[in-house]
């Protein structure tokens, strides 16, 4: 089966897999600025990387049997997703700035992915070893507040990355002072831009892409909750 991710803007992604939801990092929509909606989804499981206000709106899409996973590290699993926590500086300072983040690695379908959060620097040599090779890295584009979108693309390679979805960008309405997704397609040179016009990707390991892909998903249609997923690639 495929697995379906969605991106609910800013850092937010559903994971759907074995007929389970996991979100990770959900925000409550008017913190981006005005006009903007929660993402539209009840999870199975939410994965907090960290506990600023933008990142932890587990309420907005938690029902009555929700599992909640706040900045977890090591090795566990969630019904059909299982997760490694890294942690992760969310400053070039070592966390004295800003604190600490935690990086998710997910595997489900015979896929993995991982989520960076809110890393600050570069990601070092011994902390790509503990996150592991991955098939997909959700990386943050916006450079204030985390690493240049340069040293963001140079993670996802350390990672073994062969498909980037980049997050937590500047988009038209957001009041977060994000640089735009521009910024950081200017050092893309080396990777395959596709945009698709949904929020909603399948991925398979069969249909994985054979060369270095950077896939800009749409922000969900406003009122919409539940999107047909796009084409697989």
């Amino acid at each position: 089966m495929p697995l379906k991710l969605r991106w609910w803007l800013h850092a937010c992604f559903e994971i759907e897999a074995g007929g389970k939801r996991l979100v990770i990092d959900p925000h409550d929509g008017g913190s981006l600025g005005v006009g903007f909606e929660a993402p539209m989804v009840v999870a199975d499981y939410v994965l907090v990387t960290h506990e600023h206000y933008d990142h932890n709106a587990v309420e907005k899409v938690s029902g009555k049997h929700t599992v909640v996973v706040r900045e977890e590290t090591g090795d566990f699993e969630l019904g059909p997703f299982r997760v490694r926590g890294v942690r992760l500086p969310h400053d070039e300072f070592e966390g004295r700035l800003r604190g600490f983040v935690v990086a998710y690695r997910v595997e489900a379908e015979g896929l993995s992915l991982v989520h960076l959060s809110d890393l600050g620097r570069a990601l070092r040599e011994e902390e790509a070893e503990a996150i592991g090779k991955v098939d997909v890295a959700l990386i943050p584009a916006g450079d204030v507040y985390t690493l240049h979108p340069r040293q963001a693309l140079e993670a996802a390679e350390a990672l073994g990355a062969r498909v980037v979805v980049p997050m937590h960008y500047w988009l038209p309405g957001i009041q977060l002072p994000l640089e735009p997704l521009d910024e950081l397609l200017r050092y893309a040179k080396k990777w395959r831009v596709v945009r698709l016009d949904s929020n909603t990707l399948e991925l398979s390991r069969e249909e994985l892409p054979s060369e270095k892909t950077i896939v800009v998903l749409a922000p969900p249609r406003k009122g919409a909750a539940t999107l047909e997923a796009s084409q697989a690639m």
